[in-house]
């Protein structure tokens, strides 16, 4: 297919398109032609990129779709209905996309955790190499459990919260990079392991389950969220699929921020459950439930909401008249 033979063609509807966009208000007849003209030009442009992207043609056609679709969709929600968008739609579709990926990093973070548990524990001299006798014992006796019930629980909750949204938000957006959410994974996973172990070794283990599970069930699963969007942003760059590197990058990028923002609410949810319910004095089926009943809510929300969202097209991206129209530059 020749671009320029298709532009002297379809160069009228073009220009009528474009005319039809620069108008603030359309009769009945004009909208319906409008509707239809921008169809057709939207499978032009389609063609036209798959043969000769850079082409003047391209850029040409590439600015009249984009100034058509913000005529479609030059309304603005208004906040609250960007709310409602955001934790109806975006958010869970967002989340759903990850699935795969969150599967993968949950395997390979709790596979680590459970081996170096077992090999701290069964290796000669692995423990030694965690610090002195005496000190592992103060761990496992006193400071694992004191941790918990140094700071007034307000206060608690706030800086667990600001530290693991931190986190989050740095996964996801160093995600580009690659290795340093993969780093992050191990040195956490390996963390928590040898913590495992030394309460292990003196013979506290149901405490170890006791105070990490209530909180750490939530805060974990959003922890390893946040790194699946990460890496998800980073196959994304190696591998872009049928779009543009660069296009493929963006989109998965802004799609994924949306996870970033949300994190930072749900990992607020997860503080107050370390601030206020692992230290208190309920029963530890009642401690971990309310932990598990969070985890379980969080999947339902992204099954629920964002499967449906993301059969309909909806990933969690900005509306493209938001995001900008891939419009084709040439140096």
């Amino acid at each position: 297919m020749d671009p320029a033979l298709l532009a002297e063609l379809r160069g009228p509807a073009w220009a009528r398109l474009s005319t039809l966009a620069s108008r603030n208000t359309l009769t009945a007849a004009e909208a319906e032609e409008f509707l239809l003209l921008y169809r057709s030009a939207s499978k032009d442009l389609s063609r036209i990129q798959t043969v000769a992207p850079d082409s003047e043609v391209s850029i040409r056609l590439s600015n009249i779709i984009h100034r058509s679709r913000m005529q479609l969709t030059g309304v603005p929600l208004g906040l609250r209905g960007s709310l409602v968008q955001f934790w109806v739609v975006s958010l869970p579709a967002a989340l759903y996309s990850l699935r795969w990926m969150f599967l993968g990093v949950f395997v390979f973070f709790v596979g680590l955790s459970v081996l170096t548990t077992v090999w701290a524990l069964y290796t000669p001299g692995a423990l030694e190499s965690f610090g002195t006798e005496e000190m592992r014992r103060q761990l496992a006796e006193e400071d694992f459990v004191d941790y918990y019930f140094e700071h007034p629980s307000g206060f608690f909750t706030v800086g667990v919260w600001a530290n693991n949204a931190w986190i989050a938000v740095q996964w996801v957006a160093l995600g580009i990079l690659g290795f340093p959410v993969i780093l992050g994974l191990i040195v956490n996973a390996v963390n928590v392991g040898l913590s495992g172990a030394v309460m292990f070794e003196f013979g506290h283990g149901a405490e170890f389950f006791r105070y990490i599970l209530p909180h750490g069930i939530p805060e974990i699963t959003c922890i390893l969220i946040a790194a699946a969007a990460g890496l998800k942003i980073f196959v994304s760059w190696v591998v872009p699929g049928p779009l543009p590197r660069r296009a493929a990058l963006a989109r998965a990028a802004r799609s994924l921020i949306t996870v970033a923002l949300g994190l930072v609410v749900l990992l607020f949810l997860s503080g107050i459950i370390e601030g206020f319910v692992t230290p208190s004095a309920l029963p530890d089926v009642v401690r971990i439930g309310i932990g598990a009943a969070l985890t379980v809510g969080i999947v339902v929300y992204a099954i629920v909401l964002g499967r449906p969202a993301l059969l309909a097209g909806d990933t969690g991206d900005l509306s493209e008249d938001r995001a900008g129209y891939q419009v084709v530059a040439v140096d």
